[in-house]
């Protein structure tokens, strides 16, 4: 009994394992998931501000310390623009 689930343990994180590495399989995972993870995974917190030389920074980590900068809130599905198909109204 005990090989048996050796061996359906083995073959289980084979399967995962080449179900992982096929682009395809895993662009339709994520796709899928999407509707089921939390707000935290499909939102990012970035910071933003001017450097020295005026030029506009955005990055994850907060600048140093003393350099004012904004929060600003990503959700991933922000910049969809719908299509011409999607919603009947000629651009």
């Amino acid at each position: 009994m005990k090989k048996w689930l050796l061996i359906l343990f083995i073959g289980l994180v084979v399967a995962s394992y080449f179900a992982y590495q096929d682009p395809g399989l895993r662009a339709y995972f994520q796709k899928h998931t999407d509707d089921i993870l939390p707000a935290a995974v499909t939102q990012m917190q970035a910071y933003r501000w001017q450097d020295k030389n005026g030029q506009w920074q955005l990055s994850d980590m907060p600048p140093a310390n003393g350099i004012p900068y904004e929060t600003v809130e990503y959700h991933k599905n922000t910049n969809v623009i719908p299509t011409e198909r999607l919603t009947g109204e000629k651009k």
